[in-house]
């Protein structure tokens, strides 16, 4: 009877980034056709990855996704993946100068959603960090609510230099520093997920100096990636680069259940996916 009880409370929690989805480009857009087909396809790829770690579709879902063009798209590929009751809770809704950003950070879930939201950082000078994260509280179980935090961090992408790249650095740190005071501040000793693309490798000799992924330690998250061995973390696959650990779910209150799992996104995006089931 405990087992099934477990069963029965797990959620499936999964993180990709769609790298200007669905275009794939960052200012121009690609035939309609060829956008419909891509959506097709992810919804395909993103319901293989959850079929893969609850086969039975028994449990409630959690997706963060990042880089996602807009609420149209979001809800177009969502509605392709083929579960039931599964809606957009949360996307945000940054803007890129004078039009929106087509890298919008989206929280998806087949759970009752509580709260929604998303919101920029808070200016930090030349520090602030881009973007800012999606926000969902969402009813677990009638006696518990989970926050769920879609975020994507500044990435080192064409930083030339010490000062470029530990300038990079300050803003992943500021964003993270952010985020989890902004938890402390909601003092509810709730469940949290925070998932998306950080930009950063822990693992990594180039990001020995990062400093998100202690912080996460101290507030006292589990990093799920790190339960994989290390020849299993490459979410950001390169032949020229080696494989980097890029996209995270960490999460406070939750436990694992089953091991996590990398589902390739088969040249639809150059992030691979993250599935992980999960149980208060």
């Amino acid at each position: 009877m405990h087992a099934l009880v477990v069963l029965l409370a797990a959620v499936v929690v999964g993180t990709w980034n769609g790298n200007w989805f669905p275009s794939g480009r960052a200012e121009h857009r690609a035939h309609p056709d060829v956008e419909d087909a891509t959506i097709t396809a992810v919804a395909q790829m993103l319901a293989h990855g959850l079929d893969a770690v609850d086969p039975q579709r028994t449990n409630d879902v959690i997706l963060c996704l990042n880089e996602i063009r807009g609420p149209r798209v979001a809800s177009n590929l969502v509605a392709r993946i083929g579960r039931t009751n599964l809606v957009v809770a949360s996307i945000s809704a940054y803007r890129r100068r004078d039009r929106f950003d087509q890298q919008q950070d989206v929280i998806v879930t087949t759970l009752p959603v509580v709260e929604k939201g998303w919101k920029k950082w808070t200016p930090a000078g030349k520090r602030t960090p881009p973007r800012g994260y999606a926000f969902a509280a969402l009813q677990l179980d009638p006696a518990t609510t989970a926050a769920v935090y879609a975020v994507h961090l500044k990435s080192n992408y064409r930083a030339k230099g010490k000062e470029a790249k530990d300038l990079n650095r300050d803003k992943r740190t500021v964003a993270v520093e952010q985020l989890l005071a902004q938890e402390e501040r909601a003092g509810r000793g709730r469940p949290v997920l925070v998932a998306g693309d950080m930009n950063a490798d822990k693992w990594r000799k180039e990001f020995a100096d990062e400093k998100i992924f202690g912080l996460f330690d101290a507030a006292r998250f589990l990093n799920l990636l790190s339960i994989l061995p290390p020849e299993s973390r490459g979410t950001h696959p390169s032949r020229r680069y080696g494989d980097s650990a890029l996209d995270y779910i960490f999460a406070r209150g939750l436990r694992p259940v089953a091991t996590p799992r990398l589902v390739p996104s088969e040249a639809l995006s150059d992030h691979n996916a993250v599935f992980a089931v999960l149980a208060p």
